[in-house]
């Protein structure tokens, strides 16, 4: 299974703003989005093609639940593994799927990668949040189209890697190129389709005028 990553930006999506809040005892979480549901992404864009995905509500319990207690998600600070923010199994990464999306609330260490983190955002220097997900092939999304294109709905994570604080939320092309694959399995699919369409439309055709014709020959020879 092969990851992929989507970033969220909250001056276009006000729903995922980044957020610090002061607890009782003083500590500092920060707390953001890193999904947002029933929105639709930027275009993504690979090789000749473009289409928009769309997060549907639910895509995380499965894999939330799964991973309970299970398996370890970490926070880090532009996908770098060497800047750790929090993890899932230390508790100093929360990870919840409510209503809008998939939230999650890290206690950032007393760190110098830490405190400037808090600092960054703080100063809206850092301006979002991002994830990295698998999807079951041929399972986790279904393809469909509508006025704009192609659209993928994504329906069921399978696993949950990381979700991240980003400088500069992009779709970069290195990431869709999972999504792009799906995408042309689709279009192949639809393309065998069709033609199976049409011949049973044909077959249709021929027996309509089959018993158009019996019905006359009927009426001549009365």
């Amino acid at each position: 299974m092969e990851l992929e990553r989507r970033c969220l930006a909250f001056d276009e999506c006000p729903e995922a703003e980044l957020t610090i809040e002061t607890r009782a005892n003083g500590t500092q979480v920060l707390t953001g989005y890193a999904a947002v549901y029933n929105r639709f992404s930027l275009p993504l864009r690979e090789g000749g093609s473009q289409f928009r995905e769309i997060i549907l509500p639910g895509a995380f319990d499965k894999v939330l639940n799964r991973q309970r207690g299970k398996s370890d998600v970490v926070a880090l600070l532009n996908h770098n593994p060497d800047l750790i923010l929090g993890r899932s199994a230390s508790g100093t990464l929360e990870l919840t799927s409510d209503d809008k999306g998939l939230r999650y609330t890290v206690v950032p260490p007393d760190t110098q990668v830490g405190r400037d983190t808090l600092e960054l955002v703080r100063r809206r220097d850092l301006k979002g949040s991002s994830f990295a997900f698998g999807l079951e092939p041929g399972k986790g999304d279904r393809w469909t189209s509508d006025e704009q294109g192609a659209v993928r709905e994504v329906r069921e994570v399978s696993s949950l890697v990381d979700v991240s604080v980003v400088l500069t939320p992009a779709y970069p092309a290195s990431s869709v190129t999972v999504a792009q694959r799906s995408y042309e399995a689709w279009l192949a699919s639809q393309a065998t389709e069709e033609p199976a369409a049409q011949a049973v439309h044909s077959r249709s055709a021929l027996r309509g005028v089959a018993a158009a014709w019996s019905a006359l020959l009927r009426l001549r020879s009365g």
